[in-house]
């Protein structure tokens, strides 16, 4: 098949023109795409909430957690991809990138399917681990026995995203993760209430999601970008290759988050239901309030993969230093809106007693130290692009261990369920503040290789 390549639609966009601007529409547009994943997940959490079963919520939370992982490997294999797709198109080297980006899409789809072969069959036994049991552990199970097949429809669609944005087409990554929150807010309430299917209507609901982003994404790499092109096999099989050795580090850096988080749902199960459906409710506001803070790896990695590949570095150390000042004024606003309508959203959950307690304190405190949230995110971006993403997946493991388990165990001990929640967010504190000096530190080390 010959490439009808449109070069001005693929020219390096991010190698000139305003950092913060590029910084700030990147992470707007990526953080409304994000929205259109998470969105799902709190869409489900809400309108379950309506039915006033806490089980059902309970179950989503665990269920959350398993998907939570599941989605943590499309994002690495997407982060992969987009690191190579990047510096192929800041290089100017397009025919190349497409190239490269078939064998992504062969090796997301593979590695998609392993894990759901894998996952699918021990589910029961996953959720029991997690300490999900009775009515709680039903619900989880039939929940994820639904999505999970939708998996590798999820890993493609994010990959997709992942060049859009290399491309530096922010607006049309954007819409390939909203049309998944549009899918699934029109079906949810048809499933769950009008057909009465709960939480099997709400599963439904969220495949479908996945399958219409997929779509989205096809449509618009094909049609609108053209990206596509005839290869051979040995080229098929070395930029699968390739993908494969950037994807490891990265869905390793990824797996990191959902083992940190399980521990932390294993010991909010050593409470009541109210305590574990308080933290599921959380778990649904963070990426939502919070979406610009996620969003910020895919947006810095293409701004610092396009600069690498252009060999622009002064641009990259002006990336670092705008985002970490971009998320702090981000936080802190977050922060203090979270403050003003934190009695609404206990009202809105219907959250009461544990529930409602771990919701306020949220709100109030732990939701500030997203701060340090964001400085890991953006470091992590860096160490990614520029050749060490060994350096992320040592910073995040350590993060999820030490800087997870001493803090909340210590927290449970002293303050309960509530001690849980403010343990986690001084474990991030502490290993924000440590990504700030190391990657400093490396940068600095960086500059004197490549421009002195």
């Amino acid at each position: 098949m010959v490439s009808k390549t449109n070069t001005n639609s693929q020219k390096a966009k991010l190698v000139e023109g305003s950092i913060p601007r590029h910084v700030i529409e990147m992470s707007l547009m990526g953080s409304v795409g994000l929205i259109g994943i998470f969105l799902v997940d709190l869409l489900d959490m809400y309108f379950l909430s309506l039915l006033a079963d806490v089980e059902l919520t309970a179950a989503v939370g665990y269920a959350s957690s398993v998907t939570f992982f599941t989605t943590s490997v499309c994002i690495g294999l997407s982060i992969a991809t987009g690191i190579i797709q990047a510096r192929m198109i800041g290089a100017d080297e397009h025919l190349k990138a497409k190239e490269k980006f078939l064998g992504s899409i062969l090796l997301s789809f593979i590695v998609s399917l392993v894990v759901l072969l894998i996952l699918l069959p021990s589910m029961q036994y996953t959720l029991e681990v997690l300490g999900a049991s009775g009515r709680t552990l039903l619900y989880a199970k039939q929940y994820i026995e639904i999505v999970m097949p939708t998996l590798p429809f999820l890993a493609l669609a994010m990959c997709f995203a992942g060049v859009l944005r290399s491309l530096g087409a922010a607006k049309s990554s954007m819409w390939v993760t909203l049309c998944g929150s549009i899918v699934n807010g029109i079906l949810d309430p048809i499933f769950i209430f009008s057909l009465e299917l709960g939480i099997e209507g709400a599963a439904l609901a969220s495949a479908a999601a996945r399958i219409a982003m997929f779509i989205m994404g096809s449509v618009l790499l094909i049609k609108h970008y053209h990206y596509y092109t005839s290869t051979t096999s040995t080229e098929l099989y070395n930029s699968a290759l390739a993908t494969f050795k950037l994807s490891v580090p990265a869905v390793l850096t990824n797996f990191a988050t959902p083992v940190g988080n399980a521990y932390v749902v294993s010991v909010m199960s050593n409470y009541d239901d109210g305590a574990v459906s308080g933290f599921a409710i959380i778990g649904r506001i963070i990426p939502i309030a919070f979406a610009i803070v996620f969003s910020l790896s895919g947006a810095v990695g293409p701004i610092i993969g396009q600069n690498l590949g252009a060999k622009n570095y002064h641009r990259i150390q002006q990336t670092i230093s705008f985002s970490y000042l971009f998320v702090s004024v981000y936080v802190s606003v977050t922060w203090l809106l979270l403050l003003i309508i934190a009695n609404w959203l206990v009202d809105i959950f219907g959250a009461t007693g544990e529930a409602a307690n771990l919701l306020l304190l949220f709100c109030n405190i732990a939701s500030l130290s997203f701060i340090f949230t964001g400085i890991t995110f953006v470091s992590n971006a860096v160490f990614n692009n520029l050749g060490k993403p060994h350096y992320s997946t040592v910073m995040n493991w350590l993060k999820a261990t030490l800087g997870t388990v001493p803090f909340v165990y210590i927290g449970s001990i002293y303050s309960g369920s509530q001690g849980v929640l403010i343990g986690q967010a001084i474990g991030s504190i502490v290993f924000g503040i440590a990504s700030f000096l190391f990657l400093h530190y490396f940068f600095n080390s960086f500059k004197q290789t490549n421009i002195e």
